[in-house]
């Protein structure tokens, strides 16, 4: 079924995907979520205009699941006159450093197409994904995701590291979402929008251990279906011999760069995420300590 869905029109798809997304909305399907998470990221702006920002958020997701499922129809000179780039000097800097890429990147803008786009490249993309239960939903993004070439690597909970320092060594650019929400335990509290965020420490951890780049990633919209593919780095995690503090504090910068363009653009991000769910220590809203062998195995 999804070779068919590739090769449908656009305009064609957008419309059906625009249609559930308004449904979606229409049926309350995380509204409460989507618009909490607003009036906690922006208090200065009135319900009125939050709830403009959350309808227009569905119906970015509508185009984001037309455009990933046309995906693998799509031949390199159509994915090439989607994009445009600013700053691929910087992934090129942290390519030639031979240890491997990290590339940061979250649920902003077109993100699954970002992934495919890269592989079209020449970029080998390998995305660490949590183990999801059987749907038809979950079957078919896995699915496109295969076919646009990007590898769809399972870790199981306390193997995310040892299964990206393999992808790593393997040659593999390392696609890492950083915000999704982290139970306390596996957490740093970086602030995001003002308010303390469970993130994983892993793309830090990673970099001090196996000496892999980070670089920073996000697809901007320009309207038409068209993205500028922004590329922020090399980016060097501090070693002061503080490794909890480093960690934050490397955390911290890439949260600070996701909201800019958040603020930028509140409508492409990802709301309906509860990215607040975890809360800090209440004595210290400090990050967990982290186990300076974390990862080295």
């Amino acid at each position: 079924m999804t070779p068919l869905l590739s090769r449908l029109p656009r305009r064609l798809l957008l419309a059906v995907f625009g249609a559930l997304a308004w449904l979606a909305w229409a049926l309350r399907i995380r509204r409460r979520v989507v618009l909490e998470n607003l009036r906690l990221a922006f208090p200065e702006k009135g319900e009125a205009e939050r709830r403009a920002i959350a309808r227009a958020t569905y119906l970015h997701l509508g185009e984001v699941a037309a455009d990933f499922l046309r995906v693998p129809a799509l031949s390199r000179d159509e994915l090439a006159g989607i994009f445009e780039y600013q700053g691929w000097e910087a992934f090129e800097a942290a390519r030639a450093r031979g240890k491997g890429v990290i590339a940061c990147t979250a649920h902003f803008g077109n993100f699954e197409v970002l992934a495919a786009a890269h592989t079209l490249r020449g970029v080998p993309i390998t995305m660490i994904s949590r183990k999801m239960g059987r749907s038809g939903a979950n079957d078919l993004w896995r699915g496109v995701r295969a076919r646009a070439g990007v590898e769809d690597l399972v870790a199981r909970r306390g193997e995310t590291l040892r299964a990206a320092r393999a992808a790593l060594a393997r040659g593999r650019t390392l696609g890492y979402v950083i915000d999704q929400n982290q139970p306390a335990r596996r957490a740093v509290f970086p602030t995001f929008f003002g308010v303390p965020a469970a993130t994983a420490p892993t793309p830090a951890l990673l970099a001090l251990r196996t000496g892999a780049a980070v670089i920073f990633i996000l697809s901007v919209p320009l309207g038409g279906g068209r993205h500028r593919v922004v590329i922020e780095g090399p980016l060097e995690v501090r070693r002061t011999g503080a490794l909890d503090r480093d960690v934050l504090a490397f955390m911290q910068d890439l949260n600070d760069r996701l909201e800019r363009h958040v603020r930028a653009h509140p409508d492409r991000w990802y709301w309906l995420h509860r990215r607040w769910k975890t809360r800090p220590p209440v004595e210290a809203a400090a990050p967990a300590s982290i186990d300076p062998s974390e990862g080295a195995r």
